[in-house]
């Protein structure tokens, strides 16, 4: 039994490692109406990534943004509008681009393909929570953290941003 659960944990640890490093490349458009492919756009320089997978989770990325972006950190916000339904986007595309400071129009991403994928490459738990993901050069997960901000996590991030960049 406990080898059992020793291969379980292994085989687990694997598919996350292995779902952190393939993440999928997926059409995205900016609030500023750029198209994109996501995260094959942001390669070359290290890249930290707010998910929403929900509107709570969306409402929820605010915070991480305006902190990460008055601590200086160019943060870019991707809300994945896949599960609404078609006819309401626009609405909530337009809610949005009304809600973001103008400076954050180019970095604050809509994607509406790849919702599964962009889960389960993320580990996503608990949709109603943001997911902070911290990129390197070549598009790879080199960390994620799923939650609320909070100060401790934010300079664990910082330092790991600090770390990718040389």
């Amino acid at each position: 039994m406990a080898r059992l659960s020793k291969l379980a944990l292994i085989i687990t640890a694997a598919i996350c490692a292995y779902a952190a490093e393939n993440l999928p490349v997926t059409p995205a458009e900016s609030l500023d109406n750029q198209k994109l492919q996501f995260p094959t756009a942001l390669a070359g320089m290290p890249a930290v990534c707010v998910f929403g997978f929900t509107k709570e989770a969306g409402d929820r990325t605010k915070l991480w943004m305006t902190k990460l972006n008055d601590s200086g950190i160019q943060a870019w916000s991707i809300a994945d509008l896949e599960a609404a339904p078609s006819l309401v986007r626009g609405m909530i595309r337009s809610s949005m681009r009304k809600g973001t400071p103008q400076l954050l129009l180019k970095r604050s991403l809509i994607i509406t393909k790849d919702d599964k994928a962009w889960r389960a490459a993320l580990g996503v738990k608990q949709e109603n929570l943001p997911v902070v993901v911290l990129l390197d050069a070549a598009g790879k997960a080199l960390w994620t953290h799923e939650g609320l901000y909070d100060d401790e996590t934010a300079a664990e991030l910082k330092k790991r941003l600090a770390e990718a960049a040389h």
